[in-house]
């Protein structure tokens, strides 16, 4: 004779119920925190990819371009090197960087006159 297996139905006990249940708590929240292990580390490496995009788009303009711009101290030197233009000067190297006409703000103040606040 030989062994044979059907499937049947049985009901579960009380005890495996509350047991199922609460073993479905835990599995739920364990979804729910890796869910959101999935979300962060996905938004920690998509900041990292476009930190690492904008580094190597910057290094690659600065190569096409052959410079860079920077920010430095300028100072605006008045009525040179003639009267009505001003020099603008790098502060740390002296250099002039350009000359261009006066406000004409900037001409009332060599008289000596306040702007009204």
């Amino acid at each position: 004779m030989s062994q044979q297996f059907e499937s049947v139905r049985r009901p579960f006990r009380e005890d495996e119920l509350v047991k199922m249940h609460d073993q479905l708590v835990v599995e739920v929240g364990n979804v729910k925190e890796l869910r959101t292990q999935k979300t962060q580390t996905n938004t920690e490496l998509n900041a990292a990819i476009k930190t690492a995009e904008s580094c190597v788009w910057s290094t690659q303009e600065k190569l096409a371009l052959g410079y860079e711009l920077i920010d430095i101290e300028v100072v605006s030197v008045m009525d040179r090197p003639t009267v009505g233009q001003k020099e603008i000067v790098r502060a740390d190297t002296g250099q002039v960087l350009r000359v261009e006409p006066m406000t004409l703000m900037e001409r009332q103040q060599s008289f000596g006159f306040e702007r009204p606040e």
